[in-house]
């Protein structure tokens, strides 16, 4: 079959959209696990902390990694890199199940984030060398919509397994070497003159103009994953529910994040770009109140629905603000910054909070954290404010 005539078919779309969901498992899926990681390594020294990092610590792997992997995937062959990466994230996904020592987990977990910093890189590269134009758009936005749907079925049957036993969960890892089996046959190197212009010289960046949305991203971020790092203990502890709960309610924020993208461009129509932000820092600020408030399952479910759409808007807002920035030549850089930000913020997520869990408790940790958002969704609305007011001044 031709080759162009192969990248068409419904399969080959399929199996390499599946690759790049592959990364749409990459913590969120043990999420449930934690309070039964958690309660077999009692006898560990910080194990609070400990069990958290099993989480995130890919993240900042991630950061340090993707880089790199991107160098490297321009300067060698796509598949020869490719491959082995899969194969690393399944088996350094799956030796979760086998280990029993809190910190050969942890150093499991670092490779894992190694080979998912190469394995969402070069899915990546590979679709933006296989389509272009419109093609290209649809492919990416399946692969955002994709993303947030595996990653909600996926903690759903995370949560199922985690009641049967903490380990069950890291076999959900092994998808890799089915989604493997099937991409040595179905995929080609794509040709060199296929792909992007690789000489055009990265020009007129400069850092400290996209410095705002990084700090943004980081602060939103790092506020959104209070929902999995830590509400996991408030349904099992507090709520007295068992780990399937934790994933119909974590699988929540997914579905709610993804749904965002529905109805974003009417809501841009009549917001604009600082309200949307304070609207996206004012629902994660509502969500994190209502988990203290409330203190009920089903209120949970309502204050994770409304981390989830703060998410959502996050996500998109960042972009559109970023892309709105940059050219041709700086897009992909300033870009990967971006990403960097999300992952740093994810592995510092409970570094801060845990020091607050501590010292007033893990409700009161909600409190806290949900009145800074409150205060950040406050400044950006006076921002919006003020601008609207001197673009409009009153004659």
């Amino acid at each position: 079959m031709n080759k162009q005539k192969l990248v068409d078919t419904r399969f080959f779309y399929f199996i390499l959209l599946c690759i790049s969901a592959m990364t749409a498992l990459g913590s969120i899926v043990i999420a449930p696990s934690l309070p039964y990681l958690e309660k077999h390594f009692n006898n560990v020294a910080n194990i609070a902390y400990l069990s958290k990092l099993v989480l995130t610590i890919p993240a900042i792997f991630i950061v340090f990694f993707s880089p790199i992997s991107g160098y490297l995937f321009d300067k060698y062959k796509r598949l020869n890199l490719l491959y082995p990466a899969m194969l690393i994230w399944g088996i350094s996904g799956v030796s979760g199940f086998f280990l029993d020592n809190i910190y050969y987990i942890l150093i499991s977990r670092a490779i894992f984030g190694i080979a998912n910093a190469f394995v969402m890189t070069g899915a990546s590269a590979l679709i933006a060398d296989y389509y272009t134009g419109t093609k290209r758009e649809k492919a990416l936005i399946a692969k955002s919509l994709g993303y947030a749907f595996i990653s909600a079925i996926c903690v759903i049957l995370g949560g199922f397994l985690a009641k049967i036993s903490w380990r069950y969960p890291f076999l959900i890892y092994g998808i890799a070497f089915v989604i493997f089996l099937f991409a040595i046959f179905l995929l080609f190197e794509p040709k060199k003159s296929d792909m992007i212009n690789k000489n055009i010289k990265d020009i007129n960046f400069n850092f400290f103009t996209f410095l705002p949305i990084y700090t943004f991203s980081f602060l939103g971020i790092a506020l959104f994953y209070i929902a999995p790092t830590q509400v996991p203990f408030v349904i099992t502890n507090i709520l007295q529910k068992s780990g399937d709960f934790i994933g119909y309610g974590l699988a929540l924020i997914f579905i709610c994040s993804a749904s965002v993208s529905i109805f974003y461009t009417k809501i841009r129509q009549v917001l604009s770009l600082y309200s949307m932000y304070s609207l996206c820092f004012g629902a994660i600020g509502i969500g994190l109140c209502i988990i203290k408030i409330f203190q009920s399952y089903p209120m949970t479910l309502i204050a994770l629905s409304a981390i989830g759409f703060g998410l959502g808007i996050l996500l998109i807002t960042n972009s559109i603000w970023l892309f709105s920035l940059t050219n041709q030549h700086n897009r992909a850089k300033a870009y990967g910054f971006l990403v960097s930000s999300v992952f740093i913020a994810q592995f510092s997520s409970p570094l801060l909070t845990q020091p607050i869990v501590g010292k007033f408790g893990l409700l009161n940790m909600f409190l806290v954290f949900g009145l800074i958002s409150f205060f950040i969704a406050t400044m950006f609305l006076i921002k919006s404010f003020i601008k609207n007011k001197r673009q409009n001044p009153v004659k």
